[in-house]
């Protein structure tokens, strides 16, 4: 659905069609809102930023939404996330050294990524993040899935009615909001597992081919 479609959704339930009581932006406001809440919480904005290395720049920006790093790739390789103190361990506590090489690990400190070897050459980084959703404007298509477009109407609405003072209505939409959040995170962790089972991960089994390594 598209946010001026939601927005009449909700002013329909709210009877308020045509009031000037609450603008457009307004709504869109609280959509925002509830987004940004579906994004955090549940984690339902994902998306894969792609960035070219520059040889002997150790230091790569945090993409602008992200809200956290999920994987980070080098030409197809997956690199390894460390902290500081193992990064210590691999420059023998010389964190200003300047030794390149096909990076295989990267630390995070202030929204900035740090690969370890430093890049030797111009390499492909695939960043895959969660993210939080950008302004929403009458044009803007929803980043999040479709299927939760509907659950930020019932947010909207609590806003609206606690704006109006209309304490009890605000409280049952919060009620139903507050179901919505906890529903869209069962869904995403069982969209996680897909058609398997929820069950500890053991680093030594994992998935094999009669070949080998793909």
């Amino acid at each position: 659905m598209t946010p001026v479609e939601l927005g009449q959704a909700t002013r329909e339930v709210y009877n308020g069609v045509g009031d000037t009581f609450f603008s457009d932006s307004e709504i869109y406001t609280y959509i925002k809102h509830a987004c940004t809440e579906l994004a955090t919480k549940a984690k339902v904005i994902e998306r894969v930023y792609t960035a070219s290395t520059v040889a002997s720049t150790q230091e790569y920006s945090w993409p602008t939404y992200a809200i956290s790093i999920k994987r980070i790739t080098y030409e197809g390789t997956k690199l390894g996330f460390i902290t500081f103190r193992e990064d210590d361990s691999l420059t023998l506590n010389n964190q200003a050294t300047t030794a390149t090489g096909t990076p295989q690990y990267y630390a995070l400190w202030n929204r900035v990524f740090y690969l370890r070897p430093i890049p030797s050459a111009v390499g492909t980084l695939k960043i895959f993040t969660n993210n939080t959703p950008q302004a929403i404007t009458a044009t803007s298509t929803l980043e999040i899935p479709e299927v939760f477009h509907l659950s930020t109407v019932n947010f909207a609405l609590h806003r609206m009615f606690a704006k109006d003072k209309k304490w009890d209505l605000s409280k049952y939409f919060l009620d139903i909001w507050t179901k919505d959040l906890s529903d869209a995170r069962a869904w995403k962790r069982k969209e996680k597992y897909g058609d398997s089972y929820p069950v500890v991960q053991n680093e030594d089994i994992g998935a094999v081919t009669l070949l080998g390594a793909v």
